[in-house]
């Protein structure tokens, strides 16, 4: 490996090298695919020294020619079958070739054995590096560590997250949440000013953490990511909030689904939640436990081995979340219900509270008038008794959807009486009474 670039933890010059022609091809294609991708994406390869050009090649050929890797081991051996030195695995639905470390070391070294073991010498330096372009998954157990599959490292797949070539299939089997997106802006949502305050931070942190001088001392004192925790009744926008954040910040957000992270198994509970960090960390998304009661709650007192477990999960989520370079937010229906050694990691706190008289006044106003086409016949008295009825905001956005679908039916305008059915709806769902 490229010894400057292991000192100075930057690459030492571009490269503009081909496969080795006496190793995985005579005929020269691999070389001639590898010329093209060069050609056709300059900034995936313009940090790769030698070698990784190499093992970027290898993990480009499954995605866009997955039949490459079969016909280089055809054309240099003249014959199908397994053949240990040049290693690869076959996936469940793919039928072509994947790579592996020892196909890698194939690639670069062929049966020449004095590069082979300076090659194989130099893997655990190399992928200990921060900025090394790729990686290797762990190998089965009692098996050499180069039969692990070859992959993108997360450093390389941070820097090039928007290249849809290099989205592993192996992300699509994460299904212990969702992404969210909204295509709503934060000046849609009428919102405290102490929950302003709280946005205002986080964009403040982001902005921070892009531009600000890398040498500046005093950020050995700060935290590596952000946490964040959002607090306040249902209905108040605290996940709304967390979508447009993410849209501002031009963030992906992973919204996870606690009820699939927390397993009745043993140490199940921890392999998810490092599935997700690990995922999380190499793409820059915004985590986003939502109703994190049941994760981040008070620690049991230790009666029994579930006990001791449940500890244990909350004490590696702890640890990981403390590790987690970006952004965190955890939202809870009740502050005092987190635990309190975990409260203390969060540097933003914000609560969302019901919206007061007023607020809620300019929430009515300002959905109302989202509806061009729709007559509002609604008297100053007819707004103060809206504003005075105790509903979130999301309550309050139910009632005008139902009223708009009653007036679409009955082709009419929107008045007190229909809205007034929306609000008894609203409020019977929530077993409230009423006056109206």
């Amino acid at each position: 490996m490229n010894k400057q670039r292991e000192a100075s933890g930057e690459s030492s010059r571009k490269t503009n090298v081909t496969l080795t022609t006496t190793n995985m091809t005579d005929s020269g294609f691999m070389n001639l695919f590898q010329q093209e991708l060069q050609a056709a994406f300059p900034d995936l390869y313009e940090e790769a020294n030698d070698y990784e050009a190499i093992g970027l090649t290898l993990l480009l050929a499954p995605v866009l020619r997955p039949d490459l890797l079969d016909g280089a081991i055809r054309e240099r051996f003249g014959a199908e079958g397994d053949f240990p030195l040049v290693g690869g695995v076959r996936g469940t639905q793919h039928r072509g070739v994947m790579p592996t470390g020892e196909t890698w070391l194939y690639a670069c070294c062929g049966d020449d054995t004095a590069r082979r073991i300076d090659f194989v010498q130099s893997i655990p330096a190399y992928l200990s590096q921060t900025n090394a372009l790729l990686s290797l998954e762990p190998a089965p157990a009692g098996e050499p560590f180069l039969a692990g599959r070859l992959i993108f490292s997360p450093y390389f797949r941070k820097r090039h997250s928007l290249q849809a070539l290099i989205f592993e299939q192996r992300l699509s089997h994460l299904s212990l949440g969702s992404f969210m997106e909204s295509a709503l802006q934060l000046s849609d949502l009428v919102l405290s000013e102490s929950v302003l305050q709280g946005v205002e931070e986080i964009l403040h942190w982001q902005r921070f953490a892009e531009t600000a001088a890398g040498d500046l001392p005093f950020r050995r004192r700060l935290h590596k990511g952000l946490k964040v925790m959002f607090f306040g009744k249902p209905g108040t926008g605290k996940t709304g909030t967390v979508a447009i954040l993410g849209s501002r910040l031009n963030k992906r957000v992973y919204r996870i689904d606690l009820s699939q992270v927390v397993s009745k198994y043993i140490g199940e509970t921890e392999k998810n939640l490092s599935r997700i960090f690990d995922a999380a960390e190499s793409r820059g998304w915004i985590l986003f436990f939502d109703e994190g009661d049941a994760l981040f709650g008070k620690r049991t007192a230790v009666n029994s081995s579930n006990d001791r477990y449940a500890n244990q999960e909350v004490a590696y989520l702890l640890q990981r979340m403390e590790d987690y370079t970006g952004i965190i937010i955890v939202s809870t229906n009740f502050r005092d219900n987190v635990d309190a050694a975990f409260l203390r990691r969060f540097q933003v706190v914000v609560e969302f509270s019901l919206p007061d008289r007023d607020e809620r006044r300019a929430i009515w106003q300002k959905l109302l008038a989202e509806l061009p086409g729709y007559p509002i016949n609604l008297s100053e008295g007819d707004w103060d008794e809206l504003s005075r009825m105790e509903l979130s905001g999301g309550g309050i956005t139910n009632v005008v959807g139902y009223a708009l679908l009653k007036a679409h039916y009955r082709q009419t305008g929107l008045d007190f009486l229909l809205i007034k059915e929306g609000i008894v709806r609203e409020l019977r769902k929530e077993n409230r009474l009423t006056s109206l």
